[in-house]
């Protein structure tokens, strides 16, 4: 589930809960519903930010790249 459903999925809930007063639905409860709602887009939207990760590659120092600092000068091609 990505970003943009997990906030409709809060905004769907929370007019659920909070703007609709229905009483007496048959046998839903629409506010039961829309707190639903509502703990499934946190949870998904929560796990979207813990498993969020960089599209790219960080890229990686060559090994014996990282001894050389900032002092080292390349001499150039042996003679």
């Amino acid at each position: 589930m990505g970003m943009a459903v997990s906030l409709l999925f809060i905004a769907v809930g929370a007019v659920l809960v909070f703007a609709l007063r229905l009483d007496g639905v048959g046998v839903l409860n629409i506010t039961m519903i829309g707190w639903i709602l509502m703990g499934t887009g946190l949870v998904a939207l929560g796990l979207r930010f813990v498993s969020w990760r960089p599209r790219r590659p960080t890229p990686r120092v060559p090994p014996g790249e990282e001894e050389r600092g900032p002092g080292f000068r390349d001499a150039g091609p042996p003679p």
